[in-house]
């Protein structure tokens, strides 16, 4: 025992003075030969020694990883941002892929692929994963297809497979899966040669970026949605989408626009939009989905304020009346919100009944700041809503109840003490954060100021006193 434990320190001591690389080729090669039986006593301890001086933890690493990736990568060129309500040609939504790689595992792959899948790739190479990865997806592709030929030749077969992946959309993305690599094959060329972040069309990077893409489209015009699909990923913003679709239409006009085979860009659009207001719905009926909530609805207003901008858009055209409803259905969601904010700010904040002490009412200033800032994010996008009067409503109570609130925190600031001075003073960083979001902040800073000096007068009177 003695021995083997001197020879493992020689080897210890041998192997730290090979380089980082060359002690992990060593450790791959060993592995590699131990795996496939091929290894001796010799070769084993040097690994064992390696392996404690590298602190490699025996790790598996199943192949599927890397499956999973190869098989959806040229489907994520047309992955939208968020999930869709409903399918539109070449956008395939980002739950998708799960939902659909699960029915694979499940309903599609034989045991066989199953254990392929699950086989430990930790010591291969790159080349070797990447050829054992290529013949799986290709296995999958053909089960896949075995599979829709199946299900889909019997009566409701689709709508039994459409419920089995999750929803029509999975359905309609899965088709959408198998035809992705096909589809990004002509693009590959216009991606390559655009900017990863493409701001401006009149720019040189633009300007040949839309050559590119005019070329094209005149060639395959019925491929535009999954054109646009792709290029999207290189545009800063939707607007930049619209603009697209109007240069190669030559109008602004919705009427005309919609009536090309670049309408596609508009009906991606909308489509977003649609599922952005749902998770403001869905994320302001969660107490803890605020943050979520307010990024969206901002989303939402700058696609509808592009769509304002780089087009003639009458209310009696199909996209005009689609974001005529959904104006309405925001102004719904968010008036709901807005409308009790006063009342919460002054509840909040208002000054204790007579003979009661200061209290700090951690839900109810939770509630109000809460109320503010889906206010402030509200007003700011009013353009893109039909609830000018509600807003204006809510501003006008907002600043004669603030007002009010101003010179009472001020006042009380001077008379508290003991725990009733700790709880104005939390009262004063609820009110800077309410005024932050209700005004601005400079508004906020000088209020800040307000009170922190009505704090300093009433010190220095109890030093005097």
């Amino acid at each position: 025992m003695d021995n083997m434990e001197k020879l493992k320190d020689k080897l210890k001591l041998y192997l730290s003075t090979l380089s980082e690389n060359a002690q992990n080729l060593l450790h791959r090669n060993l592995e590699k030969a131990l795996k496939e039986g091929n290894s001796d006593a010799a070769s084993e301890l040097i690994l064992a020694v390696l392996r404690d001086i590298l602190k490699v933890e025996e790790k598996i690493v199943p192949l599927e990883e890397f499956v999973k990736k190869d098989f959806f990568r040229e489907a994520r060129f047309f992955a939208s941002d968020i999930d869709l309500l409903r399918k539109v040609e070449g956008r395939i939504s980002p739950s998708s892929f799960d939902a659909i790689w699960t029915w694979i595992k499940r309903d599609v792959a034989s045991p066989e692929l199953l254990q392929k899948l699950a086989m430990d790739c930790a010591q291969l190479e790159k080349r070797e994963i990447s050829k054992h990865s290529s013949e799986i997806c290709a296995e999958l592709v053909a089960a896949i297809k075995k599979n829709l030929k199946l299900v889909l030749r019997d009566f409701g077969g689709e709508q039994k497979l459409s419920n089995h992946l999750g929803g029509e959309v999975v359905y309609n993305d899965l088709l959408d899966v198998l035809i992705s690599a096909e589809r990004l094959m002509p693009f590959k060329p216009i991606l390559a040669r655009m900017p990863k972040e493409l701001a401006s069309w009149a720019t040189p990077e633009g300007e040949e970026g839309y050559k590119l893409i005019s070329r094209y489209v005149q060639q395959a015009p019925l491929r535009t949605s999954w054109l646009f699909s792709a290029v999207s990923k290189n545009l800063t913003s939707a607007r930049i989408l619209i603009q697209l679709s109007t240069k190669l239409s030559g109008s602004d006009d919705a009427v005309q626009v919609a009536a090309t085979v670049y309408a596609p860009a508009i009906h991606q659009i909308l489509a977003e939009m649609e599922a952005h207001a749902s998770i403001v719905d869905a994320r302001l009926r969660e107490y803890s989905g605020l943050d979520v909530a307010l990024e969206h609805i901002w989303t939402w207003h700058m696609m509808a304020k592009a769509l304002k901008v780089e087009l003639e858009l009458p209310t009696q055209c199909a996209w005009g009346k689609s974001l005529a409803e959904m104006k309405k259905k925001m102004t719904d969601i968010l008036k709901r919100e807005i409308e009790p904010t006063p009342g919460l700010v002054r509840k909040a904040l208002r000054a204790p009944k007579n003979g009661e002490k200061e209290v700090f009412d951690e839900n109810l200033v939770a509630d109000a700041i809460r109320a503010a800032k889906i206010f402030e994010k509200t007003e700011l996008a009013k353009d893109s809503l039909a609830m000018n009067g509600p807003i204006s409503d809510v501003r006008k109570e907002l600043d004669q109840a603030f007002e009010i609130l101003t010179k009472s925190l001020v006042d009380r600031t001077r008379q508290a003490a003991g725990q009733e001075d700790e709880n104005i003073k939390k009262l004063h960083a609820a009110a800077i954060d309410i005024a932050k979001s209700i005004f601005d902040e400079d508004f906020s800073e000088a209020f800040r100021r307000q009170l922190k000096a009505a704090s300093t007068v009433k010190e220095l009177q109890a030093a005097e006193a």
